[in-house]
């Protein structure tokens, strides 16, 4: 008597044909993916900086911050391996309460911040009591939206 094979298994053929399938969608997703994570660490950058300028808004509302401030505030971001890092250093109110506030530095994961040509500086002015926050010298592409001299108020 014949015993049956049980031929549960998969082929060699089958599992080559897969693994086919599979190496042909990453080869296609993947750029993809490295796209939409960069994009999200630029978003992230970028929202870190207005919330800097947020920051330094509510705290020149504030009187004993305005009159315990020198203008102009100039934040200018170092470079740490191949990283642009913020660092707010100082006595003025203002660096007393942006420490407070966003921490005492700020990294920049974006590779359009990491591979900018010029250092993130931010400009704090004081004109007749109107406070305006300006952010120059970022962006290394001048084909992207916002260029030098981008101002966020």
């Amino acid at each position: 008597m014949k015993k049956k094979m049980n031929n549960k298994g998969f082929s060699l053929v089958e599992l080559i044909i897969v693994v086919a399938i599979m190496a042909v969608l990453m080869v296609v997703l993947a750029p993809q993916l490295l796209r939409y994570v960069e994009k999200t660490r630029l978003q992230k950058d970028n929202s870190a900086i207005s919330e800097i300028a947020n920051a330094v808004e509510i705290a020149c509302a504030d009187e004993a911050v305005l009159n315990g401030t020198t203008f102009p505030v100039e934040i200018t971001a170092t470079r740490t391996t191949g990283n642009q890092v913020i660092t707010f250093s100082g006595t003025d109110k203002l660096i007393t309460e942006l420490k407070a506030t966003v921490g005492d530095s700020l990294t920049m994961s974006s590779t359009t911040y990491k591979n900018a040509t010029g250092l993130l500086k931010i400009h704090v002015t004081n004109t007749s009591g109107t406070v305006s926050v300006t952010i120059d010298n970022f962006y290394s592409d001048k084909d992207t939206k916002e260029a030098d001299g981008y101002k966020l108020k």
